[in-house]
């Protein structure tokens, strides 16, 4: 897995303001959120006003049914509660299932595209995020095959947590002490100008061009 110099990171983040008009959203979202946590129907209002911004495309031609989110949420509210307070570092082995089983639950609540029926692996990844910052990470198509996760299964989005978990150390340094938002969040918007928008050039690429996965996550064998 390639780790970005400072010069890279920061100059991703810097990329990602400048550029990015839908960025006030997050922050729209997660101040929602936050307002209305512990009530599932405020939270998942929160998660549609980032989704049907930030997952545009997918929900163009298939609505975002909220009451389906709203029950999603309610079920899966005692497992979001005890992870929203934590942080990428105390991810281990024991939190695999857990992480695996809410994409599942909300990759079906949050059902789209055509006909309202597709399930997207983008948009779990994003719910998730806005839900517990400091520990889940964001995707999207072109960060996933970047890290070498094309299918984009729950049990690769636990890849990807390690992935993000061990990039997280090492840019952690980069950042502010007064930087208001999680690792995670600069990291993600380090992802998005390198891989996603190509705002920024920096120095992963093989000879072939290819991504390569990282070996560094634990085995895992379950879908």
């Amino acid at each position: 897995m390639y780790v970005p110099t400072k010069e890279e990171f920061l100059q991703g983040i810097r990329a990602f303001k400048l550029k990015e008009p839908r960025g006030t959203v997050y922050f729209e979202a997660l101040k929602e959120l936050r307002e209305g946590w512990g009530d599932p129907k405020a939270m998942a209002g929160a998660i549609a006003i980032l989704l049907r911004s930030w997952h545009l495309a997918f929900y163009r031609f298939g609505t975002l049914d909220d009451a389906r989110l709203v029950e999603c949420v309610r079920e899966q509210l005692p497992a979001l509660v005890a992870i929203r307070e934590r942080n990428i570092d105390s991810l281990d082995t024991g939190d695999e299932e857990l992480i695996r089983n809410l994409f599942n639950a909300f990759r079906t609540a949050l059902r789209g595209g055509k006909g309202g029926v597709q399930e997207s692996g983008v948009a779990p990844a994003k719910a998730l995020h806005l839900i517990a910052p400091g520990f889940l990470p964001i995707w999207d198509n072109a960060i996933a095959y970047r890290y070498g996760w094309v299918l984009m299964w729950p049990h690769d989005y636990v890849f990807f947590c390690w992935q993000m978990k061990e990039m997280a150390a090492a840019v952690a340094s980069y950042m502010k002490p007064d930087d208001k938002c999680t690792v995670l969040k600069r990291v993600d918007e380090f992802n998005y100008s390198a891989y996603t928008k190509y705002w920024i050039s920096v120095g992963h690429k093989t000879d072939s061009g290819q991504p390569v996965a990282s070996a560094a996550a634990p085995t895992e064998q379950e879908g």
